[in-house]
Parts: structure tokens; sequence; C-alpha cells
């Protein structure tokens, strides 16, 4: 179950979906504490309802959760999010701001035999660190998940997942859109900064030459512009896959035009990968440096 920050209208007509905000508490359940969640309960500006256990699972699958990974969510409410993924076998904390649904997922986590993996905290889930999560989930509206965009885009790691029940990050489009039963789940891969002026030496044509590339970048996309020393060169087909980059090079190579397909994996301000001219078997290896222009990917915040 989860805290939805919704005005009251709004929480009618959306009554039957969920949500959060979230901070920090004991993991020790207290004896015989006992707390039955109801529907519509209040909290700071939201009301409080089920996430359906469809949903859940659509998320996780969606997520494609594995052992090796930690889960965070944020506005985990009754936690049933992270004790589903504790059941299969992920680690991962919930963080919510009303104390007695953290007391509650803790004594729930107890029950179902995950206590060993998965925690809860009341705490403010901007003022969390989700630098350990390579799984992120949410129920947050529309405004607040484009708040947390910056926070998560700045701290976790290219290749982690973000996974938003029914309300989406805004100008961030997702990598995919699933559902179940008329509900909506959204999937981002956190990108790499790839932005800014890239510099390398390749001999793909036989001899060695200087290459200079500037590329843009918005959220996952990417678009942009080559030169060599000594000739006419261009790009296309740039793709980006978490800390994944591919793209390939066309050039003149005396009175043809070759092309080379690159690839690689964007380590801060190096890229280390292979590259393959003229559709040849062979690959040579590849390392290109940036050299100017990496800034934030998400600064609207």
């Amino acid at each position: 179950m989860r805290i939805v920050r919704i005005p009251a209208a709004i929480a009618r007509a959306l009554l039957g979906t969920s949500l959060s905000m979230q901070v920090w508490a004991a993991q020790t359940p207290e004896p015989g504490y006992q707390l039955e969640p109801v529907i519509g309960m209040p909290g700071k500006d939201v009301v409080w309802v089920p996430t359906p256990p469809q949903v859940v699972e659509l998320m996780l699958d969606v997520a494609k959760l594995t052992p090796q990974d930690l889960l965070i969510d944020l506005g985990s409410g009754d936690g049933r999010i992270v004790i589903a993924a504790g059941k299969r076998g992920a680690r991962g904390f919930g963080v919510e701001l009303n104390e007695n649904l953290v007391q509650f997922s803790i004594e729930d986590a107890v029950r179902e035999g995950v206590a060993d993996r998965v925690h809860f905290y009341v705490r403010d889930l901007f003022k969390t660190d989700l630098s350990p999560a390579s799984v992120l989930t949410t129920y947050l509206l529309q405004h607040l998940n484009v708040r947390v965009r910056p926070q998560l885009l700045a701290q976790m790691k290219p290749g982690s997942r973000v996974v938003a029940y029914a309300f989406h990050m805004g100008e961030w489009e997702p990598d995919a859109v699933r559902q179940v039963n008329g509900f909506t789940v959204h999937l981002w891969i956190v990108p790499a900064p790839a932005m800014g002026r890239w510099r390398w030496v390749h001999d793909g044509v036989g001899f060695s030459r200087d290459y200079e590339m500037d590329v843009r970048q918005n959220f996952q996309f990417i678009s942009g512009s080559a030169r060599s020393t000594t000739t006419f060169a261009y790009l296309r087909d740039m793709k980006l896959d978490g800390s994944r980059i591919s793209f390939r090079l066309t050039e003149e190579a005396g009175s043809a035009l070759a092309q080379t397909y690159y690839e690689g994996r964007i380590e801060g301000d190096t890229i280390t990968g292979t590259a393959r001219t003229n559709n040849q078997a062979a690959t040579r290896p590849w390392r290109a440096k940036r050299v100017a222009g990496r800034t934030a990917i998400d600064q609207s915040n």
C-alpha cells in the first residue's frame, strides 16, 4: 500500500491506485504492535490507497529484478514492493514519512521471512542517498517525479533501472511502457553523461587519423557531429543504453567512403571499446577521451 500526495478531489478520482512520500525507524518490531492500514487514511497532503498486487509484480518484472539487485522504493507505504523484491531474493529498503506504515512494513517483513534482506525507514525521499540502488521504484505524482529526477540521474549508476507506476517523469521519455488490467508502468534506464567533445586516434582506414566528436544529449537520446584532421566525416545511428554508446562514422578514404562502427562503454571521461571498419570481421581496440563539455544530464531542478 502506498501514500499518494494528491488533492482530495483527485484522490477520490484515483481511488484504487497508490503513491507516496517518505523518512527513518528502528528495524525491530514493537511487541504487540497493532496497525491495520485503512484505504483513504490521511497523511501529509495525501491519502493512502493500496497498490494492486499485479502492478507490484509487473513493476519488478519490468525492472528485470534479480537477487543481485538492491531496490529502493520511494514512498514505500505498507512496504509491499520492497517485501515482494525480498521474496525474489533481492535486497532493498523503503523510505516513508508515515511512522505507522513504516512500523507495519517492518513487522510484515518479519512475517514474510525477508527481514534479513529488506528494511524500512522514516525518511525524506529528497534527502535519501539513491546511489546504492540498481533499481528504483516510485509511485509519485508527476511533479514529484520531476523533482526527484535530477537527484536520481546524478546519484544512480548508468544502467540502473527506474520504474514508476501510473505517472511519468516529464520530458524524460520512458524506455518502455507496460500495462496490466489497465494499470500503466513506465521504465527508464539511467543514461551515462555522454555530452561533450571527445577525441581519439584510429587506424581503421589503413593509417592513423585524429578524430573529434561533439555529442549532444537529451536524457538517453544522443546526436552529434564528427570531423577528422584530414577529411570529411559524419555520424549516424548514435545510441546510448545506460553506459553503452555506439555509432557509425563515415569518412572519405581515397576515392571511396569508409564506414566504421564504434561501440564502447563510458566510464567518467573515457570511452573504451572496439571499432570495425567496412564490415570487416576483425575489430580494433578503441579509446576516446572527453576533452570538454561534460555537464549534468538534468538541470531542471
